[in-house]
Protein backbone atom coordinates (compact mmCIF):
# COMPACT_ATOMS: atom_id res chain seq x y z
CA UNK A 1 0.00 0.00 0.00
CA UNK A 2 1.37 3.52 -1.09
CA UNK A 3 1.35 5.97 1.51
CA UNK A 4 1.94 10.02 0.85
CA UNK A 5 2.86 12.24 3.13
CA UNK A 6 1.09 14.96 4.67
CA UNK A 7 1.77 18.08 2.25
CA UNK A 8 1.26 15.47 -0.66
CA UNK A 9 -2.46 14.57 0.36
CA UNK A 10 -3.11 18.06 1.30
CA UNK A 11 -1.88 18.75 -2.75
CA UNK A 12 -4.24 16.03 -4.14
CA UNK A 13 -7.25 17.44 -1.93
CA UNK A 14 -6.76 20.79 -3.26
CA UNK A 15 -6.84 19.26 -6.55
CA UNK A 16 -9.97 17.52 -6.24
CA UNK A 17 -11.35 20.31 -4.68
CA UNK A 18 -10.09 22.58 -7.86
CA UNK A 19 -11.95 20.31 -9.69
CA UNK A 20 -15.47 20.04 -7.89
CA UNK A 21 -15.47 23.88 -7.55
CA UNK A 22 -15.26 24.13 -11.61
CA UNK A 23 -17.47 21.05 -12.35
CA UNK A 24 -19.99 22.82 -9.66
CA UNK A 25 -19.40 26.43 -11.57
CA UNK A 26 -19.99 24.70 -15.05
CA UNK A 27 -23.63 23.06 -13.82
CA UNK A 28 -24.36 27.23 -13.31
CA UNK A 29 -23.55 28.42 -16.46
CA UNK A 30 -27.06 26.94 -17.79
CA UNK A 31 -28.86 29.25 -15.07
CA UNK A 32 -26.92 32.55 -16.24
CA UNK A 33 -27.73 32.02 -19.62
CA UNK A 34 -31.70 32.38 -18.90
CA UNK A 35 -31.30 34.88 -16.49
CA UNK A 36 -28.54 36.99 -19.39
CA UNK A 37 -31.07 36.28 -22.39
CA UNK A 38 -34.26 36.54 -21.58
CA UNK A 39 -35.18 36.73 -24.88
CA UNK A 40 -34.21 32.95 -25.97
CA UNK A 41 -35.36 32.01 -23.01
CA UNK A 42 -38.88 33.45 -24.29
CA UNK A 43 -38.45 32.48 -27.41
CA UNK A 44 -37.77 28.59 -26.02
CA UNK A 45 -41.05 28.79 -23.69
CA UNK A 46 -42.73 30.31 -26.89
CA UNK A 47 -41.87 27.61 -29.10
CA UNK A 48 -42.26 24.51 -27.00
CA UNK A 49 -46.18 26.15 -25.83
CA UNK A 50 -47.52 27.58 -29.49
CA UNK A 51 -45.05 25.55 -31.64
CA UNK A 52 -44.08 29.02 -33.56
CA UNK A 53 -40.75 31.37 -32.37
CA UNK A 54 -41.30 34.61 -31.12
CA UNK A 55 -39.57 35.61 -34.93
CA UNK A 56 -42.64 33.53 -36.67
CA UNK A 57 -44.93 35.52 -34.36
CA UNK A 58 -44.04 38.93 -35.10
CA UNK A 59 -43.62 38.08 -38.96
CA UNK A 60 -47.40 36.71 -38.44
CA UNK A 61 -48.36 39.94 -36.65
CA UNK A 62 -47.08 42.14 -39.17
CA UNK A 63 -47.93 40.37 -42.13
CA UNK A 64 -52.04 39.68 -41.18
CA UNK A 65 -50.81 35.98 -42.12
CA UNK A 66 -50.12 32.86 -40.06
CA UNK A 67 -46.30 32.27 -40.67
CA UNK A 68 -44.15 29.55 -39.54
CA UNK A 69 -40.89 28.69 -40.70
CA UNK A 70 -40.62 25.06 -39.95
CA UNK A 71 -43.42 24.79 -42.95
CA UNK A 72 -40.47 24.85 -45.30
CA UNK A 73 -39.80 21.49 -44.23
CA UNK A 74 -43.21 20.39 -44.83
CA UNK A 75 -42.66 21.83 -48.27
CA UNK A 76 -45.38 24.90 -47.68
CA UNK A 77 -44.79 28.10 -48.05
CA UNK A 78 -43.94 29.92 -44.66
CA UNK A 79 -46.82 32.61 -44.71
CA UNK A 80 -50.53 31.33 -45.01
CA UNK A 81 -53.91 33.22 -45.08
CA UNK A 82 -55.14 33.34 -41.38
CA UNK A 83 -59.10 32.35 -41.44
CA UNK A 84 -61.03 35.15 -39.59
CA UNK A 85 -63.40 33.31 -37.15
CA UNK A 86 -66.61 33.35 -39.56
CA UNK A 87 -64.51 31.42 -42.00
CA UNK A 88 -63.41 28.08 -40.34
CA UNK A 89 -65.32 25.48 -41.25
CA UNK A 90 -67.68 24.02 -38.89
CA UNK A 91 -68.32 20.51 -38.26
CA UNK A 92 -72.33 20.13 -37.78
CA UNK A 93 -72.50 16.59 -35.78
CA UNK A 94 -76.92 17.33 -35.32
CA UNK A 95 -76.62 16.37 -39.17
CA UNK A 96 -73.70 14.97 -40.09
CA UNK A 97 -72.77 17.64 -42.68
CA UNK A 98 -69.85 19.49 -43.02
CA UNK A 99 -71.06 23.55 -43.14
CA UNK A 100 -68.63 25.84 -44.60
CA UNK A 101 -69.73 29.57 -44.20
CA UNK A 102 -70.77 31.54 -47.37
CA UNK A 103 -68.63 34.21 -48.54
Amino acid sequence: MTTFSHSTQLSIFRLFLGFGAILALGQLTGCALVAAYPVTAASVGTTVTTGKSLTDHAASESTGHDCSVMRVFDGQPVCEKRLKPNEVPVQDYSRKQKLVPAN
